[in-house]
């Protein structure tokens, strides 16, 4: 018997997927492993500072990236060629945030 709930979360990460790739930004992915560069999306945000938390972080610069177009790690680089400086790479630093569809990481100018 076919699990339909596995079907239908299935379903919703396709859909979650499609979604992300017509607002994500178009980037030249380069792998720290050392893999040809490749196009993929991205979708860049800006953390706000949390004044309800007794430890107050900095705001950080989030680099999201959908889990379905390839493995991201700490130390990939990443290029947007719409930006002002186009030779500008952006290196990932640290695992922000995980879920069933995307990864996210802090990203520095690199």
């Amino acid at each position: 018997m076919p699990n339909v709930a596995s079907a239908a979360n299935e379903r919703f990460a396709r859909k979650l997927g499609r979604a992300f790739n017509k607002l994500a930004e178009p980037c030249q992915f380069i792998s720290a492993s050392g893999a040809a560069p490749y196009q993929r999306g991205v979708s860049l945000q800006q953390t706000e500072r949390d004044g309800s938390a007794e430890y107050v972080p900095e705001p950080v610069q989030v680099a999201e990236f959908l889990k379905a177009d390839g493995a991201v790690n700490t130390g990939d680089l990443f290029e947007l060629p719409l930006a002002e400086n186009p030779a500008q790479q952006y290196q990932l630093t640290q695992l922000y945030e995980s879920d069933q569809v995307s990864v996210s990481y802090i990203y520095i100018a690199y």
